[in-house]
């Protein structure tokens, strides 16, 4: 806490306030994630900027060839992988192997052992797959010290990762085909769905061009740095600007 009250004091502040339970993964109830972004939402936004203009059918096939593509190729790569673990499981683990040889490892038994880093004692239990800092039964991933007393007993480190990282896993999300359409004379269409008239739904179009750029979130950060033209400082325009005198030794005149 002290290392984000040096950052931000309000930050503090508020965290202070507010019940760990909201804001902390350690005193939360139930599993979260280490984080919460949009990445996903934004990455697929942008793929179908292409087809936003083409019709709904259009579209809808767009979408299709696709999804199509890229379960094959993720299929492929999971099957062409020799690691027990995903790629990225397998980079991860990577990264902190370098950090765990830094750290003394005093075996209590079997399973459990005394990690020490930076002065710190930290108590690793490999069987219930837990440590005093956490990390390894919030992200179900060995954490440094868990890689620590891992490597002391030679053991498979794959073995200490949660079903969800597993080759199996990542092979069974994308087992699944997506199959093409087909042409429409081939569809086989029941006289049920036949019957069904469907309109367009009621929609008023408003008056004036329509957006086409998504509204901006407060947790967006912009992307736009001001500079005024009277000061040159940055974070303010001339309209706005305090620091402008009668004749600034910026402008023209001054300088001629």
């Amino acid at each position: 806490m002290s290392d984000i009250a040096k950052v931000d004091k309000k930050t503090f502040d508020y965290l202070m306030e507010e019940p760990p339970e909201r804001w902390a993964r350690s005193c939360s109830p139930r599993r979260r994630y280490d984080m919460l972004t949009t990445n996903i939402v934004e990455s697929m936004n942008s793929v179908l900027l292409e087809a936003r203009e083409l019709p709904i059918l259009r579209m809808m096939d767009f979408i299709q060839v696709k999804l199509q593509r890229w379960f094959y190729e993720r299929r492929n790569e999971a099957e062409g992988t020799f690691y027990d673990v995903s790629c990225w499981v397998e980079e991860e683990l990577k990264k902190k192997i370098d950090l765990a040889f830094t750290l003394n490892v005093f075996p209590v038994d079997s399973w459990r052992s005394r990690v020490e880093e930076e002065g710190i004692t930290f108590l690793v239990d490999l069987n219930k797959r837990t440590c005093d800092c956490f990390q390894f039964q919030f992200d179900e991933l060995p954490c440094i010290h868990a890689i620590a007393a891992i490597e002391k007993r030679n053991i498979k480190k794959s073995n200490f990762c949660s079903d969800w990282y597993l080759k199996e896993s990542w092979l069974k999300t994308y087992e699944r085909q997506i199959h093409p359409v087909g042409h429409t004379d081939s569809w086989i269409v029941p006289d049920s769905v036949k019957s069904q008239i469907i309109k367009p739904p009621d929609f008023k179009v408003p008056p004036g061009r329509r957006k086409k750029k998504r509204h901006i979130s407060a947790t967006d950060s912009s992307k736009i740095t001001f500079k005024c033209g009277r000061c040159r400082r940055i974070g303010h325009n001339r309209t706005s600007c305090i620091y402008s005198p009668a004749v600034h030794p910026f402008s023209r005149k001054h300088r001629e």
